[in-house]
């Protein structure tokens, strides 16, 4: 069988190029999405800071940035903006090769060429494989969505005071103002 007509996996994920593109495989197919532009770049510093430095203080697990790769299954390997694992479950990344499962928190920040894969097919993927927190950070819209899954479903979370408070990291607060603050 021939690569083009079967699924692909994390076999044919590693033997893509490193040309600066970003590779992924959903259901088995390839999606390949450019470099990520500048305000893409601010936001993911910017939530790598709040995070990291909350995690880290409280040595509640690990944040981590693209790249690194996630199996989710056979044939769902994505490459998250951002990712965190609780303390009790980093064995799920070992010192090689890629994230094996669900991570606690994925964030997505959304770019021109990734607003519908990130809004609808890996959404619905992360929710299909148990994730339990969701961000999608849209910088050209101003927009953060943080998503709980409930019941197999995500639910977005409503805010009265514009703040989102994490469920995956307890005690987290993000401000969507201060995160999209001064972007061009």
């Amino acid at each position: 069988m021939s690569l083009l007509t079967r699924p692909l996996t994390y076999d044919d994920l590693s033997q893509m190029p490193d040309d600066r593109n970003r590779y992924e495989i959903i259901g088995g197919e390839l999606i390949v999405s450019p470099s990520p532009n500048r305000p893409h770049q601010k936001v993911a510093y910017r939530l790598a800071q709040l995070v990291g430095l909350y995690v880290d203080a409280r040595q509640l697990g690990e944040l981590y940035f693209a790249p690194v790769d996630v199996r989710l299954s056979p044939h769902n390997v994505v490459e998250p903006d951002l990712l965190f694992i609780r303390q009790d479950r980093l064995g799920i990344y070992g010192s090689t090769g890629p994230v094996e499962g669900p991570p606690d928190l994925v964030v997505e920040i959304i770019s021109p060429s990734s607003r519908v894969v990130d809004r609808t097919r890996k959404a619905a993927l992360y929710a299909d494989s148990g994730v339990p927190e969701y961000w999608v950070v849209d910088p050209g819209e101003r927009q953060f969505q943080l998503l709980i899954l409930t019941q197999g479903q995500y639910e977005a979370l409503e805010t009265d005071d514009g703040r989102f408070h994490s469920t995956a990291i307890p005690g987290l607060i993000v401000e969507p103002v201060s995160l999209f603050a001064g972007l061009e």
